[in-house]
């Protein structure tokens, strides 16, 4: 939540416990930034505001207690009783965890060849999953989509209504080996008259997918003019991350009855039993997985001819990336 919204959460709280009808913005920008002074990178964002709206309860309630004023703590906001704020946070924090839920997923190809790839989102849009939980500061309702690529710079066209949604990337699942190669990350999307970029540091890692996210949760709507986007993923040296290491070329080709056995470029980046997407020289593909493992990889020939192979080269889907949007009626 960023720091606007939860000054909101936190008049709504004063209001309905004590009837207050202002908190110093000052005050709680001070309290906000010393809070999260305290606590490192890896604390739940939700722990820390909920330590954020305490802090607030403990110093209003400090400075009733010394000014001795009237309270009506069975004051009434709209005939509603007043909240309980251990079940107000409770409750914050629980629609928070539900806002983080993937809704649905996009399954989406591009060409190697290709420079930029086009992708309509509601043609491969699964039934998305409505957060029947309301934000009590947004009031509003979460879907989201997401977008999976094997290639930088592509261009997706959803048919989300931009004038009517707010729409922004909420995180980005990419290969782990990434985080060595850029301490962050820049997502530029435009539509060919706007601009607007998003920066991403890794927030959670592990052996395989790192989850990045934004620098801050103030999250900026992507507010284009159109919904023909561009999306390019830079890195700290303002280049277009390079994605084309994951891509392997195959160097030989022993063809038997059942099977396909590979000498490929790259036999680190393939295991058996992983999905892989073998690209052809003119640029379509066709998916494959791999049986067994030694020096080589070996497929099934199921689908694959010969010709499928030659000059071909082959990526590993466990090495693609998947961009998640969160969007919400305005």
């Amino acid at each position: 939540m960023d720091v606007e919204r939860l000054y909101v959460a936190c008049l709504k709280m004063l209001n309905d416990k004590y009837a207050l009808q202002e908190y110093s913005k000052e005050n709680f920008i001070a309290i906000y930034n010393n809070i999260y002074k305290e606590h490192n990178i890896t604390t739940p964002t939700n722990d820390i505001n909920k330590l954020i709206l305490i802090k607030i309860k403990t110093e209003v309630e400090k400075t009733m207690n010394n000014n001795n004023p009237p309270l009506n703590p069975e004051k009434t906001i709209n005939n509603n009783p007043p909240l309980n704020l251990e079940n107000k946070l409770k409750e914050i924090e629980n629609i928070r965890t539900s806002m983080n839920v993937i809704s649905s997923s996009i399954g989406f190809q591009d060409p190697i060849n290709d420079d930029i790839v086009s992708n309509n989102i509601n043609s491969n849009l699964i039934n998305t999953i409505q957060i029947n939980n309301q934000d009590p500061i947004m009031m509003n309702r979460f879907k989201s989509f997401i977008i999976n690529s094997n290639k930088n710079n592509f261009k997706i066209s959803p048919t989300i209504d931009i004038k009517t949604n707010v729409i922004y990337p909420c995180c980005l699942c990419i290969p782990a080996e990434i985080k060595n190669r850029t301490p962050y990350i820049i997502l530029s999307i435009n539509d060919n008259i706007k601009n607007v970029n998003f920066t991403f540091v890794p927030t959670i890692c592990n052996s395989t997918w790192d989850i990045w996210k934004p620098i801050t949760e103030n999250y900026v709507d992507i507010n284009l003019t159109n919904n023909n986007w561009n999306i390019s993923i830079i890195d700290h040296f303002n280049n277009l991350l390079n994605l084309s290491y994951f891509y392997s070329s195959i160097n030989d080709i022993i063809e038997n009855k059942d099977t396909f056995i590979l000498d490929i470029e790259k036999p680190m980046y393939f295991n058996t039993g992983d999905k892989i997407k073998i690209i052809k020289e003119n640029g379509s593909y066709v998916d494959s997985m791999i049986i067994n493992k030694n020096n080589k990889i070996i497929l099934q020939n199921n689908n694959l001819k010969l010709d499928n192979l030659i000059d071909a080269k082959i990526i590993n889907y466990i090495h693609q990336l998947s961009l998640i949007f969160k969007y919400y009626s305005k």
